[in-house]
This record gives C-alpha cells, sequence and structure tokens, in this order.
C-alpha cells in the first residue's frame, strides 16, 4: 500500500470512531430523558383510558408535571395530565383549546413576538399552554388557559444579559 492510501484510511478510521463516539454521547445524554418519557406514557395508559400517544411534555413550572397527548379508547385527542403529587386528569381536546389554535391566539395577540416554546402545563393549579416568547429583544412567559385559550393576567420577563 501507498504512503498516501494508508494515510486516507486511517483519516477515515479516525472519523468514524469520532462519529460513534459522538453517537454513543447523544444516547447517553437523552437516555434518561427518553426513559422518563416513556415511563410518562406508561403511567397515563396504565391511569386512564389513553391508547396512543402522540407527544409528550414535562413542565416545571409551580410543579413538576408530565403531559401527554393521544388518543383515548374510543379515537377521539386526549390531553393527560399527570402531575408528579397527584391523580392523573384527562381532557378531551375538543373541550380546550389545541397547540395550533393556542399558536394562532398568540400570533393574533403578539404580532410582533418569536414563540421560542410551547408546553402544556399547570400554573397556580389550572391547565394551561405556557409559552416562551422573544419580544424585541426580551424573552417573556405567558400563560393561556387550556379550556377557552384566554391569557391570564401574570406575564413574566425574563433580564436581559
Amino acid at each position: 500500500m501507498r504512503n498516501r492510501t494508508k494515510w486516507v484510511l486511517l483519516s477515515f478510521i479516525i472519523l468514524a470512531l469520532i462519529l460513534l463516539g459522538l453517537y454513543r454521547f447523544y444516547l447517553y445524554v437523552y437516555e434518561d430523558t427518553w426513559q422518563a418519557e416513556k415511563l410518562a406514557v406508561q403511567r397515563a395508559k396504565a391511569e386512564t383510558t389513553l391508547v396512543k400517544s402522540d407527544e409528550v411534555w414535562k413542565s416545571v413550572w409551580d410543579k413538576v408535571c408530565w403531559v401527554v397527548e393521544g388518543q383515548n379508547e374510543d379515537g377521539e385527542q386526549v390531553m393527560v395530565w399527570l402531575p408528579e403529587d397527584g391523580q392523573a386528569e384527562v381532557k378531551l381536546l375538543s373541550e380546550g383549546v389545541s397547540e395550533s389554535q393556542v399558536r394562532s391566539i398568540i400570533k393574533e395577540e403578539l404580532p410582533d413576538s418569536t414563540i421560542v416554546r410551547l408546553m402544556p402545563g399547570i400554573y397556580e393549579n389550572e391547565y394551561v399552554w405556557q409559552v416562551f416568547y422573544k419580544e424585541k429583544a426580551h424573552h417573556y412567559y405567558k400563560f393561556y388557559r387550556f379550556s377557552d385559550g384566554k391569557p391570564l393576567d401574570e406575564v413574566f420577563t425574563l433580564p436581559n444579559r
């Protein structure tokens, strides 16, 4: 083998090992999160009529709460709130406001804002959509009721750096 071919082959092997290491590190970092999501879905299925999960969120505002969106036995879209220190609560999505509906409400109310993250949760013992958004140079948290999409009065401003 020529010297150049050896270096190309060695470079390829080193690159493959680096990529494999990065992949293993990625799996290691997210393993706990994926396991917690899996346990939340299992709990939702065990305690409610949920049969299929579509999305899972973890909210940590007032208290830690997992929220699972999916379908019940009747094929209806539901949201299941799983507070760590309480019972599971199921709400039909048709009884409340969906993620796409809340995005429309936010866009109408805050046209100059950019949504960074939108997730369901619990705020002051009320089921809400929690929006983290940026407007001009500031970041804010705001809550919208799951039941009707109305904004709650309190807005939290994060300080600039």
